[in-house]
């Protein structure tokens, strides 16, 4: 086991600034910066000596000092506001905000940290994790090493979705992926498809694995064989050759969106979904439609995984940290099977 990381005092921090430990405490919790005794080079001072020590202000403390902001942060590692990625993040910025309002919180977005190769750094400089009383991540794929160090620090947290980037028992709520996949998987089956196709993303996001998992483990079994088609950068050129060459009656994608690029691909080779081959998603795929027909895949219940993770969030802040390890802090919520219009029986003729 990893030795606790041990958190730095104020002594210590009035010591690297060369300022006195009140100062220190003035600084931390002048919030506004309205506190006109504090010359704006000393405050600068301690800002700089709080970054280089990494300071972790013991939120137990705070509460008990009346210094709580009710106020949890929101940091999401990719782009959350972009039209491509409202369909994945909207439902849970949504739930977020319902949840907070009923609860009486404010939610602080943190967005300054830059994206740099898709993703952002949760403790860049300019991220301000501290402003809020605890925080909920989101990200289809998050640094194992953030989440480590989260854990340490003892800092209040919720990642959404499961997390296995890190050994640390990283505190999440998210959807049962294993038991719809497999259920997925034994509807096609019953509807008598034997040899199917499954395009992927060739994501590392533990999702992506448990949908992977299930996919496996059907081939391995015997039960739907499954050929697999990595779509890197959206790429389906060996696609249509790749169903001829297996005999697949029924196509399974990762997200809701790939189906839409399969079935569009499929129909420029003259073959139409779902009369000459099936589809699924193995995603959330409401609103989502190929030829005019719902897409079969999942219901993902999002608006209940953000409810849920912002009041676990809460729990984890009013609870002492010594106490946390007595708590439900991994949470899975089953989601449903929506059969949708696109997968159905196969014909003798396919």
């Amino acid at each position: 086991m990893s030795p606790k990381t041990r958190n730095v005092t104020q002594r210590e921090i009035a010591r690297i600034a060369g300022v006195s430990q009140t100062t220190v405490s003035m600084v931390l919790n002048d919030r506004d910066g309205s506190n006109v005794r504090i010359p704006a080079a000393t405050r600068e001072r301690v800002k700089q000596a709080i970054e280089q020590s990494t300071y972790v202000a013991d939120p137990a403390a705070r509460r008990l000092a009346g210094l709580d902001n009710q106020i949890m942060g929101v940091f999401t590692y990719e782009p959350a506001l972009s039209p491509e990625s409202m369909d994945f993040y909207g439902p849970l910025l949504n739930g977020l905000e319902r949840a907070a309002e009923q609860v009486g919180c404010d939610l602080l977005f943190f967005t300054s940290s830059p994206v740099e190769n898709g993703t952002r750094s949760l403790f860049h400089r300019k991220t301000r994790l501290r402003l809020a009383d605890g925080c909920i991540l989101l990200g289809q794929q998050m640094d194992g090493d953030d989440l480590k160090r989260l854990v340490d620090e003892r800092f209040p947290f919720v990642a959404v979705g499961r997390r296995d980037e890190t050994t640390a028992k990283v505190p999440y709520v998210g959807i049962d992926y294993v038991s719809l996949t497999a259920e997925l998987i034994e509807r096609a089956i019953a509807l008598g498809h034997t040899s199917a196709l499954y395009v992927h993303r060739n994501l590392h996001s533990p999702t992506a694995r448990d949908r992977m998992q299930q996919i496996e483990a059907s081939t391995a079994s015997g039960g739907l064989r499954f050929t697999l088609v990595a779509a890197e950068d959206g790429d389906l050129t060996g696609l249509v050759g790749a169903a001829a060459e297996a005999g697949a009656t029924v196509i399974f994608t990762e997200d809701a969106f790939l189906a839409e690029d399969v079935a569009h691909v499929l129909a420029g080779a003259g073959i139409e979904v779902p009369t000459a081959i099936s589809l699924t998603a193995l995603a959330e795929v409401r609103d989502h439609r190929v030829n005019g027909r719902a897409l079969a895949g999942f219901q993902t219940l999002r608006l209940q995984v953000a409810a849920e993770a912002l009041s676990l969030l809460q729990q984890l802040v009013t609870t002492p940290a010594e106490e946390w390890d007595d708590l439900e802090t991994q949470r899975l919520l089953q989601g449903m099977v929506e059969l949708g219009e696109t997968l159905v029986e196969r014909t003798s003729a396919k």
